[in-house]
């Protein structure tokens, strides 16, 4: 029997390589409408969740350009117009790796960055950026949540129906599970109060509403 060796493995394709392998990533397709000589035209576009290896490689490349191509210096990327000048290629760097075809949304739209670069406008390679913005944000939106008032905000928005329930599907684990947790903490409260709002006997004959309504709150997440 042929012993496999580490290597081996790395190179038929280890468990987590062969588990995921053909799973398709997430997507959200959207409009973007364009100017040119000849008018407006809107066109069909998609963006596909990124892995960390994306988005590393995305802001390492983007250094890399604006300090071989772009004439940069590393030490002059960090202030104001060195932020915004990264800032932007960032964005180019990322869009190249998350648009894809609406139609086949595991083929890239733009070959590689220089494309996405000379034929995007600097607005539309922002919209673009906003529309995967706003749709990771959708998916995880505990993720950039750095206050328990944010976390209130997002719970209230779920429990009255103000997102939509069809989002969950997309959201990842981590973003699920503290909904999880969240509900499971709102129950609880619920139950406490509801509980102690009937054992306790009542001076007057009818209970009145404030006394009779449990109270919800949102527990701290960890």
């Amino acid at each position: 029997m042929r012993v496999v060796s580490d290597l081996d493995r790395f190179r038929v394709g280890s468990p987590l390589a062969k588990l995921l392998a053909g799973r398709a990533r997430p997507h959200k397709a959207f409009d973007l409408d364009i100017v040119r000589a000849e008018g407006r035209t809107t066109i069909r576009l998609a963006v596909r969740a990124l892995t960390a290896d994306d988005a590393a490689r995305a802001h390492a490349e983007a250094i890399k350009w604006l300090v071989s191509t772009g004439g940069w210096h590393r030490e002059d990327l960090v202030g104001d117009a060195g932020d915004a000048v990264l800032n932007l290629e960032v964005m180019v760097q990322t869009l190249a790796r998350a648009l894809v075809d609406p139609e086949k949304p595991d083929t890239l739209f733009a070959a590689d960055a220089s494309e996405v670069r000379a034929h995007f406008e600097v607005d539309e390679i922002r919209a673009c950026w906003d529309e995967y913005l706003s749709w990771s944000q959708e998916r995880s939106p505990f993720r950039s949540l750095k206050t328990l008032d944010e976390v209130r905000e997002v719970a209230d928005a779920l429990g009255k129906g103000q997102a939509s329930m069809t989002s969950l599907p997309r959201y990842d684990f981590g973003t699920l599970r503290a909904i999880i947790t969240s509900l499971v903490a709102q129950r609880a409260t619920w139950m406490t109060a509801n509980s102690s709002g009937t054992s306790q006997p009542s001076a007057s004959p009818e209970p009145s509403p404030a006394a009779s309504t449990p109270t919800m709150t949102v527990e701290e997440i960890d």
